[in-house]
């Protein structure tokens, strides 16, 4: 798998599509210029969705760890109040969610 690596490289496939453009240059048919034009573009769309959704992962990502603190520090807020009084809080039920 490590030779395929390269294809995922983005200056592999920026170095290619300019060749590519140049080639499109010469004298082609119209469908060899549809056919270069349309594998642009739905490369270039791959490529933008990818980085949407990096984006997306990570903001996921930092979302989740954001929430994970938060709940971390109000389980330590708990414990030490808890620790300080000798009589439990008296809200009312005790539900586990």
């Amino acid at each position: 798998m490590r030779w395929f690596r390269f294809f995922f490289a983005t200056r592999f496939w920026i170095v290619v599509w300019i060749l590519v453009l140049f080639v499109g240059l010469l004298p082609l048919p119209p469908v060899a210029e549809l056919v270069i034009l349309v594998g642009f573009l739905s490369h270039s769309a791959w490529f933008v969705r990818n980085r949407l959704r990096r984006a997306a992962q990570r903001l996921s990502l930092a979302r989740a760890e954001k929430a994970e603190e938060e709940e971390h520090r109000r389980q330590r807020r708990r414990r030490v109040v808890q620790s300080d009084t000798s009589v439990p809080p008296a809200r009312g039920e005790l539900t586990w969610h």
